[in-house]
Formats: C-alpha cells, sequence, structure tokens
C-alpha cells in the first residue's frame, strides 16, 4: 500500500503484506468461515505457495482436488493501493490455470457432481466454461453454476454462454466488455445485459452499488456504508454472501443484501477473505 498519492515513472515509498488470494480461494474460505462445506477444485504450481495452497483444506474446506503443473508457478495476484484503499493497478500472473482443461477436471467429474452448486470464474479456458455448463445441465440433477467474469480481458469469454449461467457475477467494467459499450451505471448494465440473454446475476460498482436482475427485473440496491481499508477481496465478498443468501434459501435480492455487507466488512479489513466475515456479523450489517 502507498504512503502517499502515487507517483508515476518513480519509486513511491509503501508497505508490502502478503496473503492467499484468487477468487475462487477467497469465495471458497469466506463460505467456508459462513459454515458452507466446499470443495476447491484448482490448479496450483510445484512451489511453496502452491504448497500452502493445498494446505489449507481443513474443516469445511476440501482441497484434496487441486492438481498441481509441472512447469508453470501458482497464480498470484499483486496490488498497488492507494492510502485510501482504492487499487491502483493490479498484476496478475494466472497462466496456470490455462492448464486447467476438460481432460484435467474429468476425474474430478464425479465428486463435483455431489455439489448443490458450482462457482466458476473466468480464469479458466473457455472451452472448460462451456464443458462445465454442459456437464451441470446433463447431471442426474441440473446444477446450478455461477460464475464470476473476473477481468475485462476475461469477461468476453462468457459470451456464448450468458444465456446458460444461472447466476452471473460482474462490474460495469466487466459488464461493458460484454455488451460492447460504456456501461458506467450498475442498472444500465444489468439491461443491457438482460438484452443480451443474461438471466439473472449482479452488476458491482463499488460504492455506487449494484444492480440485481432476474428474468427480466432489474434492481438497483446502495452499497451498504463503510470506511474503505483495503478494497482487494469485495467483489469476492459480495459473491461469498449473496451465495450463502441463496444457500439459505433466499431470493436473489435478499442474499445479495447479505452480499453488500460481507463486501462492507472485507474493504474495512486488510484481508482479502476477512474474518469478519461471519453470519452473526452479516446479518447485522445487512
Amino acid at each position: 500500500m502507498l504512503q502517499g498519492p502515487v507517483v508515476m515513472g518513480t519509486s513511491n515509498p509503501g508497505a508490502v503484506y502478503s496473503d492467499f488470494g484468487g477468487v475462487a480461494r477467497n469465495v471458497a474460505q469466506n463460505l467456508a468461515r459462513l459454515g458452507c462445506g466446499l470443495l476447491l477444485c484448482s490448479r496450483v504450481g510445484d512451489d511453496e505457495a502452491g504448497r500452502s495452497v493445498q494446505a489449507l483444506g481443513r474443516g469445511r474446506l476440501d482441497t484434496s482436488l487441486i492438481t498441481v503443473s509441472g512447469s508453470r508457478p501458482t497464480a498470484s495476484y499483486t496490488a498497488i493501493l492507494e492510502s485510501t484503499g482504492e487499487l491502483v493497478l493490479g498484476l496478475a500472473d494466472m497462466a496456470v490455470y490455462d492448464e486447467v482443461t476438460p481432460a484435467v477436471l474429468a476425474g474430478a467429474m464425479p465428486r463435483l457432481r455431489e455439489a448443490g452448486l458450482w462457482f466458476v470464474d473466468t480464469n479458466l479456458p473457455e472451452e472448460t466454461i462451456g464443458w462445465l455448463l454442459d456437464r451441470a445441465e446433463d447431471a442426474v440433477a441440473p446444477i446450478p453454476v455461477a460464475v464470476d467474469a473476473i477481468s475485462v480481458a476475461k469477461s468476453r469469454r462468457l459470451l456464448p454462454w450468458l444465456a446458460r449461467i444461472t447466476y452471473l457475477f460482474c462490474n460495469v467494467a466487466q459488464a461493458g466488455a460484454l455488451v460492447g459499450r460504456a456501461v458506467p451505471e450498475p442498472r444500465e448494465a444489468a439491461e443491457a445485459l438482460v438484452e443480451l440473454g443474461a438471466v439473472r446475476g449482479i452488476v458491482s460498482a463499488g460504492a455506487r452499488g449494484i444492480a440485481v436482475y432476474e428474468d427480466g427485473r432489474v434492481k438497483a440496491m446502495a452499497a451498504l456504508a463503510a470506511r474503505p481499508r483495503d478494497v482487494t477481496g469485495a467483489g469476492d465478498a459480495l459473491v461469498s454472501g449473496t451465495l450463502y443468501g441463496l444457500w439459505q434459501g433466499m431470493d436473489l435480492g435478499a442474499a445479495a443484501r447479505l452480499g453488500l455487507a460481507a463486501a462492507a466488512i472485507t474493504v474495512e479489513s486488510e484481508s482479502a477473505a476477512a474474518a469478519g466475515v461471519t453470519v452473526e456479523a452479516l446479518h447485522a450489517r445487512a
């Protein structure tokens, strides 16, 4: 984190800290803390970071389906933050996920089909996303699939599959990449996604709130008041709180309120998966 305003092209004083991260891991960690049983299926490098990720498997978080690459390092994300906690620049090294092909996942499918819901992100290759949607649909009981668009660059991988995604999570920039034009406000972005064929989901815009859409209906919701310390992981927390609410049988709008609470708690923490995201805290904040 920078100690003052960023000055481009030169060294900037700041502080550095590291933590476990990754969208799927953050969402899994939050949901495990909220009492859900999780099976994390991912890929890591043959390095210390990868072994540390595998060692996270305990309690409600099962990491036994993580596979190891023989050539690529464990994924990493480096965030440069303003002293206010706002993101200046993020550097993502996610090449290891290109190896998560249908052939790599095929052996895990019997266990994956035991799950009540799948969460997928666009770090996966487009082919793999489509293959997973096929497998979810041809299960004995079709499995709902929630998908996070992750980034502007990778969000367009979802274009062929929008109408088949049960719950789509994205921000306004990612929505703009999908619809092919700038959609700066969450409601406008949600309406554009619906026109494109998206069925239900949430579009976020940080402190400007979110829009929830389902079956053609769009509802804007304000962000909850917070004092940002580090915005990293806020979007993952929004997903986590929402999925927890859905798991509890709530409708998407009510579940999104818990997602907003999780996001507010997370931006006030230094961790991308804040320890303060508990069942009691979500309901109190919401």
